[in-house]
């Protein structure tokens, strides 16, 4: 059945793994949940790309069909590296709402080896050579081909959506599927992989200084003292004090060092990736970037190197953290725990794609951002330290050039697909910006922070089913 879609009008905000901006509630809509959802668990194979006989592992989703209507279109929310949750399909969020509006059925699949979607039952190196974004691409075609045939919805127009690395695989289904995906939605999705992923910090750099052009060059004044305190021993009780750090600090490598520098950094980071969609509060009120840089511009309150650890102690009072865990070989101890009943899994899953497929480590190479002494040497060390002295920085090269070949990189192909993205989040450095053409647009949100807080809408798209 031909149907058009007319226009995809949704509301996104700037974001990045963590949170969806298709998660957002719309301004007016009710925030009662829906009442037609469900878990279930679809066989999924384990092994696309293998022509041996299929292995089978159950895949959570979750779907959402109280707007239904017979022949609308299907809505395929594509999780990335965290778990599911069935809120995200059951809340009155931007997709949801756009769902009601256009009668369609929504589903919200799981990624493989993140939240209880486990193929194997751990997370060892031998299971893990299961997990690539090829898989999840293929988990995604297999699981459409299958309901569509159970369902009756083959004549349905299908159209994926996600945020951040689920944005890419959305992108990347309809690219490489349009046969079975009528159109995409990659909200800030990073679709060329990149070792050195230094812009990161070049734009959070610029982040800063679009509040208070003054507020990097405090955050650099302070990042540089405390090198310079990593240099002497008899400093290093100060930074565990000052800091509240779980364990006294131990510089005995340039892993120790960095690893430290590296945590301090990515407090930093999260209110800048997140800003204006993270409910971290200080004194009953959200800690956003322009919050940050008045601490680090208010000569009241001390040195830049004092008023960053004021910065950090809110955080971890904020975060409910007792202190801060910066010791390098508790990291690696834990981070190489195949086991699923460890805190924290899923970062050793996106950890083992980056030093596989991505890269995307943000280093502190570039000279155009605040920071120093985190190294890409430290990210490889990190990979062969906890995965095995396989991992190198030529395997790593190759699978970044592989993955960027198979995709194609920002040589995007292909119609039908809206690439949002906001000038604050660091992730639009690895993303579209720009319309490829008129069936390829891209929604890039500039302005002051303070403006970023908003709800982004879409100009009319002009983007066809049939």
């Amino acid at each position: 059945m031909r149907r058009a879609l007319g226009w995809l009008l949704l509301s996104l905000l700037s974001c990045s793994c963590a949170q969806s901006v298709l998660r957002r509630q719309t301004r007016g809509a009710s925030s009662s949940k829906v009442k037609h959802s469900h878990e279930g668990w679809f066989q999924q194979k384990l092994d696309h790309l293998s022509k041996n006989v299929p292995s089978f592992w159950k895949q959570r989703y979750y779907m959402n069909d109280a707007f239904y209507k017979r022949g609308g279109p299907v809505f395929l929310f594509i999780e990335g590296s965290k778990d599911t949750n069935i809120d995200w399909i059951t809340s009155n969020y931007t997709w949801i709402t756009y769902a009601q509006r256009l009668g369609a059925l929504c589903f919200l699949l799981e990624h493989r080896f993140y939240g209880q979607s486990q193929p194997t039952g751990n997370v060892n190196i031998v299971s893990l050579r299961y997990l690539s974004s090829k898989q999840a691409l293929a988990d995604i075609v297999y699981f459409q081909t299958e309901m569509a045939k159970e369902m009756g919805l083959r004549r349905n127009k299908w159209v994926t959506f996600g945020c951040s690395y689920g944005g890419s695989l959305a992108v990347w289904s309809r690219m490489k599927y349009p046969k079975l995906f009528a159109a995409a939605v990659g909200s800030s999705a990073p679709v060329i992989a990149k070792v050195d992923f230094f812009e990161y910090l070049e734009v959070l750099q610029q982040s800063l200084d679009t509040y208070n052009s003054g507020c990097s060059k405090a955050v650099k004044s302070a990042s540089d003292h405390i090198v310079a305190m990593l240099k002497h021993p008899k400093h290093h009780s100060k930074l565990t004090q000052d800091f509240r750090l779980c364990k006294p600090l131990k510089i005995h490598s340039l892993m120790d060092e960095a690893y430290f520098l590296e945590r301090l950094i990515n407090i930093l980071h999260r209110i800048v990736q997140y800003h204006k969609n993270e409910t971290i509060k200080v004194q009953r009120r959200a800690v956003q970037i322009d919050d940050f840089c008045d601490m680090m511009t208010d000569n009241s309150l001390g040195s830049f190197y004092d008023r960053y650890v004021r910065f950090v102690d809110i955080m971890l009072q904020n975060e409910n953290r007792h202190c801060l865990q910066a010791d390098y070989l508790d990291y690696v101890m834990t981070r190489s725990n195949p086991l699923l009943d460890v805190p924290n899994t899923q970062a050793r899953q996106w950890l083992y794609q980056a030093c596989t497929e991505f890269g995307f480590f943000l280093t502190t190479e570039s000279k155009t951002q605040p920071f120093s002494g985190v190294p890409l040497r430290y990210f490889l060390k990190k990979c062969s330290d906890i995965f095995g002295s396989e991992f190198t920085y030529s395997s790593l090269t190759a699978g970044v050039s592989a993955t960027n070949m198979y995709y194609g990189g920002l040589d995007m192909k292909g119609s039908k697909i809206i690439f949002p993205s906001g000038s604050i989040d660091p992730w639009h450095a690895v993303g579209i910006t720009k319309d490829i053409s008129k069936s390829l647009p891209a929604v890039f949100i500039k302005g002051k922070v303070k403006h970023i807080v908003q709800m982004y809408t879409y100009k009319r798209s002009q983007i066809q089913l049939n």
